[in-house]
């Protein structure tokens, strides 16, 4: 067991915690993280026999070894971070469980697929250009996209007209309208933190891209979403419930 903290040690600093052994955790600090959020989506999971899962900034690879477990036969996980690489071949490996881990940006998936699933969480509001990676995402995604965004402001959805005015100005200052929040310096100590969004922003950005059957889950930023139609155009803007 000491050896085994030891190398846990080495290979931090860790933000997923995972146990990997009986009492010892990667990072107890976080005791819950990202338990809860896999709570959340496990009930839209169901049996992966068969299938090919996608995880965009894996971290550790808590998720990509969970849908491992239920019968994936080809789990990528991808980051940018060599270090959360690093850890997860660690854990893979200790686990027994075959993972792809490739260091690559969301920017850089479309060679990669298709995936019948695909996993977005904790990524997009470190992303300078969000929508690009949710339109790279809609080009593989087969089954079922599990994403998560940082909400902050109004949590209520918003109905758009189909066109507007170069003169409207008012349908700005209803509190609904979505709205990204660009953070240019840092947040949490992270200068990576770019964009959060109203609950309405996020939807409609999903919508945007395409995707469809936005359902929520028990943890209110992570929604679980169809990819696009095959008929679906890039500006074929949807509302809610029209798709």
């Amino acid at each position: 067991m000491d050896a085994l903290q030891s190398a846990l040690d080495q290979l931090g600093p860790w933000y997923q915690n995972i146990e990997v052994a009986p009492g010892i955790w990667t990072n107890p600090s976080l005791p819950y993280h990202p338990r809860d959020r896999w709570l959340a989506i496990q009930p839209f999971v169901g049996d992966l026999s068969g299938k090919t899962v996608l995880d965009i900034g894996c971290n550790a690879g808590f998720f990509a070894m969970r849908l491992k477990e239920r019968g994936a036969s080809r789990v990528v996980g991808i980051d940018i971070n060599p270090t959360v690489l690093r850890q997860a071949r660690f854990l893979s490996d200790r686990f027994g469980l075959d993972l792809e881990l490739q260091q690559r940006s969301a920017y850089d998936i479309v060679e990669l697929g298709p995936f019948d699933i695909v996993l977005c969480l904790g990524v997009l509001y470190h992303l300078r250009h969000p929508l690009l990676a949710l339109d790279n995402i809609a080009e593989i995604c087969r089954e079922r996209l599990f994403t998560q965004m940082v909400m902050r402001g109004p949590s209520d959805e918003f109905v758009p007209a189909g066109d507007y005015d170069l003169a409207e100005h008012a349908v700005f200052d209803i509190p609904t309208f979505p709205r990204m929040f660009f953070i240019e310096r840092s947040f949490d100590n992270d200068s990576t933190n770019w964009w959060f969004a109203t609950r309405s922003c996020f939807t409609a950005m999903l919508r945007s891209a395409g995707f469809r059957d936005l359902t929520d889950t028990a943890v209110g930023d992570t929604i679980v979403c169809t990819p696009p139609r095959a008929d679906h155009a890039s500006r074929d803007f949807g509302v809610p419930g029209t798709r």
